[in-house]
């Protein structure tokens, strides 16, 4: 009885053996989102677990019900352990995508702002341009605006809806000033 209690062990813990190691080998190939590279590695591990499930059967018949359970078990557990790293490597993805649509929509909304400080700051282009900080002027009461419409939009949290609209806001701020630019009889500020 200890015989076969033994000689069962030793197949099961190579199906298990072979049930991480496919899961594993999958779980790299969804990483780097190699397709071909997937497939064989998936083709690979399912006839190492077939190959092997079917040895464990031969070689202890009293085991055969749990071997079939180790296989079951072993592959949904697979299953569950890769989907849910795979889930997680592309909303990771997504949150390094909308966070650099952020960092980029910032870094020109403070280029604007530099810009804009320029002719606030600098008596000559304030004299040059008076019509760039008088508010009365339609352009730059819509520069205004979309300065304030940006400002409010800047996100706290990072969601793709909010790093959409800061990113629209912002261009809508460089539009603006260009054209407030434009009416001035500028060019823009040095």
């Amino acid at each position: 009885m200890a015989e076969a209690g033994f000689s069962m062990v030793l197949p099961l813990l190579l199906l298990v053996s072979v049930l991480a190691a496919a899961a594993a080998g999958i779980d790299r190939m969804l990483r780097t989102r190699d397709g071909e590279g997937l497939f064989w590695t998936g083709l690979t591990a399912f006839l190492a677990v077939l190959l092997t499930a079917a040895w464990a059967v031969t070689a202890t018949s009293a085991g055969s019900a749990a071997v079939g359970m180790v296989v079951v078990a072993g592959g949904i557990a697979a299953s569950f352990w890769t989907l849910r790293r795979d889930r997680r490597r592309r909303r990771n993805r997504e949150t390094r995508q909308v966070e650099a649509a952020v960092t980029a929509a910032a870094t020109r909304h403070r280029e604007v702002l530099a810009r804009w400080s320029a002719y606030e700051l600098d008596p000559w282009l304030a004299a040059e341009h008076p019509q760039l900080l008088d508010v009365r002027t339609p352009e730059t009461r819509t520069f205004i605006r979309a300065l304030k419409a940006a400002e409010q939009l800047r996100p706290d949290g990072v969601t793709a809806a909010q790093a959409a609209a800061y990113a629209e806001a912002v261009t809508t701020l460089e539009d603006s000033l260009r054209r407030a630019e434009e009416a001035a009889g500028g060019g823009r500020a040095a």
